[in-house]
Parts: C-alpha cells; sequence; structure tokens
C-alpha cells in the first residue's frame, strides 16, 4: 500500500506500507466510494518518480490508453532535470502510447526503451496485395524487426478466440507470421512472453538470439 504523509521529508518502506514524503497532491472533487482520492496526472506523477519504471508504465499505460491522461499534459508536470525522479520520468514517458492494446504490450514497450531499441511503430501494418492487412504489436523498421507480445490468453481466452477452436488459432496465427516473415523488408519476427519481460537482459538475449543486436 502506497500512502502520502505530509509530514515526512525522506520516503520509508515498512511492512507492506511505503510512506511518501509530502506535499499531498490535489484530490478529484469525486469520491471512489466515499474515498477522497488523488487526480490521475498527480496520481501519474507519484508513481512515476517512486515506483520501479515497468510499473510505472504499465499503469499509466493503462490510463493513456482509456484516454484519460495525455502524454502531453502529463509531461508538463514531470520532474525535468536534475529534479529526483526526471531521468525515469522520461524514460516512462518515451514508452507511453495510446495505441498499446493490452498490460503486456506496455511492459513490453517500456522494456524496448530500457533495453535502447530503436525507434518502434506499435500496431503497425503491412498491405497484402489482395488489400488485407496484418498488424503486428511492433515494429522497428531500422532493423526490420517486428516484435509480438505473446501471452497465452492469445489462444485460449474465449473472449479473444470466441468459439474457435484453439488448434485452429494457433493454426492461423502460424501462417499469418509465415506471411509476414515471407516480406522483404522484415528479417526477424520476435515473441515475447511474460518470462522475457521480468528481466531487461532475458529480452536482450532474446533479441541476440535472434541475431538483432542493439
Amino acid at each position: 500500500m502506497h500512502v502520502i504523509d505530509d509530514r515526512r521529508t525522506t520516503t520509508v518502506h515498512r511492512a507492506g506500507l511505503v510512506r511518501h514524503a509530502g506535499p499531498l497532491p490535489a484530490v478529484d472533487p469525486v469520491r471512489l466510494d466515499g474515498v477522497p482520492v488523488t487526480a490521475p496526472v498527480p496520481t501519474a506523477v507519484a508513481l512515476i518518480v517512486s515506483a520501479p519504471v515497468h510499473v510505472a508504465a504499465v499503469a499509466v499505460d493503462a490510463a493513456v490508453r482509456a484516454r484519460v491522461i495525455e502524454p502531453s499534459r502529463l509531461a508538463e508536470e514531470l520532474p525535468l532535470g536534475p529534479a529526483r525522479g526526471s531521468a525515469r520520468a522520461q524514460l516512462v514517458l518515451s514508452a507511453l502510447d495510446e495505441r498499446h492494446e493490452s498490460p503486456g504490450e506496455s511492459f513490453t514497450a517500456i522494456r524496448l526503451v530500457e533495453i535502447g531499441a530503436p525507434a518502434t511503430i506499435p500496431q503497425h501494418e503491412f498491405v497484402l496485395p489482395d488489400g488485407r492487412r496484418d498488424r503486428v504489436d511492433f515494429w522497428l523498421p531500422s532493423r526490420g524487426v517486428v516484435v509480438e507480445f505473446d501471452g497465452k490468453q492469445k489462444y485460449r481466452d474465449p473472449t479473444m478466440i470466441g468459439t474457435s477452436d484453439p488448434a485452429e488459432v494457433l493454426w492461423r496465427e502460424k501462417v499469418r507470421e509465415d506471411r509476414i516473415r515471407s516480406r522483404p523488408e522484415v528479417r526477424a519476427v520476435i515473441r515475447v512472453t511474460w518470462w522475457h519481460l521480468v528481466e531487461p537482459d532475458r529480452l536482450r538475449a532474446l533479441f541476440r538470439a535472434h541475431g538483432v543486436r542493439l
């Protein structure tokens, strides 16, 4: 649990409770279940300067995706160098994009920034000769690399596959990937799982295994 104590000058971690130093951010005029809550932008700023970058990025990206927070508005409130948290603030800000469609994609985005990946285009579409489109999670045009976040739910969650047989879903995904790999501009298709995202070095190793050095 995280609380803000305007009587403190330092942040203290103790027994699952994190007491952040004040001042208190602005509160939203609307209460949540009767409890006054901090407004979205101050909450995002507090997360960015205090939480691990991947935790902050996933949480704040969800607000960006829901259009609760505008990155440009958030940028105005983030600390600037050499203030505490300014470096991590710019790191998180560079990974935010409303085109990310899931927490897994948000997690992948911040890790790509952390490992020094070049400019990345989320939800890029490759157009087929017949007009059909193959959309990928991330496209790194300068390296010719497609990055796909690959969670198990893609193949077995009824809300995602409907009434389709999981084996058929897997087959369609294979055929789709074959189409993408056949394109002359695509050098590699890299599938990222939760395991690869736990540590940045795991993601770096995955890229190296595909012959891509960052």
